[in-house]
């Protein structure tokens, strides 16, 4: 006899399984120990604690690598936990292409590697020293003296409420989340890559936390219908909602809307005025591809039409201002004011990149006029299409 199952029981196991999704997965003892007194130590603990939380590690210590795979794999069989790695002590690969894999391939935000090996302008200061070349966050508009807005290698709050140094002056860990039902990562699920602001205060203070689609390897396969999905929006003031909102907590005043349209230029009041009838004093951030010029025929070779874009392009990524209509990530791009936008991420590498100023790609090879061999279309030209003819 043939058994039917009842509709709503399977709705029952589809939440459920998207629920489990969202959690950290593995035996307890992969993060945590009671005492921090076993004996023999293992090896893959480190010697440093005991740690808050009763975690065997700190952020890096669980999140690095001794060897340059960016991913790895702890527990006994049946019971793992899969981990991405922000720092390798041997320099993982690093590709500029739009398709990349592979075992050592660089995650979505970059790698500490070469902030700590090659220096200081390579990625942000998180691991082991403050930054020896800067006082201060560049573009920092606000803070309290020594702040994390300052720098993220000091302490957001005194003891005894001291929050948010290096690692944690941007994340917020909340690895035990339920999850949600829907794709977005948002606050069920701990908020997307765990970028919450704890102790967030003044007005719109709930909406300081970031959204997003999560890619389940952390990119290390990466194509324009395999990624991350960034979310953004354009009103200004004083929360952090979108990606480039959040990183303008420290780097106001390269954020093109913070504290008014007017303050990196790009907009002009009266009759004719509007965004983009002005020059820019500083790259937008948090701003929609316009609808027309070289930069609404994004990722293409500048020759067609205005308007009609390439496919996505994980090398310079775009943010959504719709997230929330997102089941999973698309290669499609759109333009205009209701369109996709430029963001922080566009052109830069959250931890760090093997370029200065955490770029996604050699700025020294970006030259304008008359082709430039392996570099056309590549970087700065997926926007500027034709700035590389």
């Amino acid at each position: 006899m043939k058994k039917v199952v009842p509709s709503f029981l399977v709705l029952i196991l589809f939440l459920w399984v998207n629920l489990i999704q969202a959690r950290v997965t593995g035996v307890c003892s992969n993060c945590h120990t009671m005492h921090f007194s076993q004996s023999p130590w293992p090896q893959i603990w480190s010697s440093e604690g005991p740690n808050r939380k009763l975690l065997v590690k700190d952020c890096i210590g669980c999140h690095s690598n001794t060897s340059s795979e960016t991913i790895k794999v702890i527990g006994p069989p049946g019971a793992e936990s899969r981990i991405p790695v922000v720092y390798n002590t041997i320099e993982p690969t690093y590709s500029e292409e739009s398709i990349a894999s592979g075992s050592s391939n660089t995650l979505a935000g970059g790698n500490f590697y070469w902030v700590e090996h090659v220096g200081d302008e390579y990625g942000h200061n998180v691991i082991s020293h403050a930054d020896n070349v800067l006082t201060e966050a560049p573009g920092r508009n606000q803070g309290c003296t020594n702040s994390c807005h300052f720098s993220l290698y000091s302490w957001r709050f005194p003891w005894p409420n001291s929050e948010g140094k290096g690692c944690t002056s941007c994340h917020t860990p909340a690895h035990h989340k339920a999850g949600s039902t829907t794709a977005v990562a948002d606050e069920e699920d701990g908020w997307y890559r765990f970028l919450a602001r704890r102790h967030a205060q003044g007005p719109d203070s709930a909406n300081r936390n970031v959204i997003g689609l999560e890619d389940p390897d952390w990119q290390q396969t990466v194509s324009p219908n395999d990624h991350n999905e960034y979310w953004d929006n354009w009103t200004y003031g004083c929360d952090n909602g979108g990606i480039s909102r959040f990183c303008a907590a420290c780097h106001g005043q390269f954020h093109s809307t913070r504290y008014g349209p007017w303050a990196n230029g790009g907009f002009k009041p009266g009759p004719g005025g509007g965004w983009h009838t002005a020059p820019w004093l500083r790259h937008p951030a948090g701003i929609y591809l316009p609808d027309f010029g070289e930069t609404s025929k994004y990722n293409t070779d500048g020759s067609g039409p205005e308007g009609v874009t390439g496919p996505y392009n994980p090398i310079a990524p775009v943010s959504r201002q719709n997230i929330n209509t997102f089941t999973s990530p698309s290669d499609t791009v759109t333009v205009g004011s209701e369109g996709d936008m430029v963001s922080c991420l566009s052109c830069h590498r959250a931890h760090g990149s093997p370029y200065p100023d955490m770029l996604r790609w050699d700025y020294t090879k970006m030259i304008a006029g008359g082709g430039q061999g392996s570099a056309v279309g590549k970087g700065c030209f997926i926007c500027h299409t034709q700035k590389d003819e």
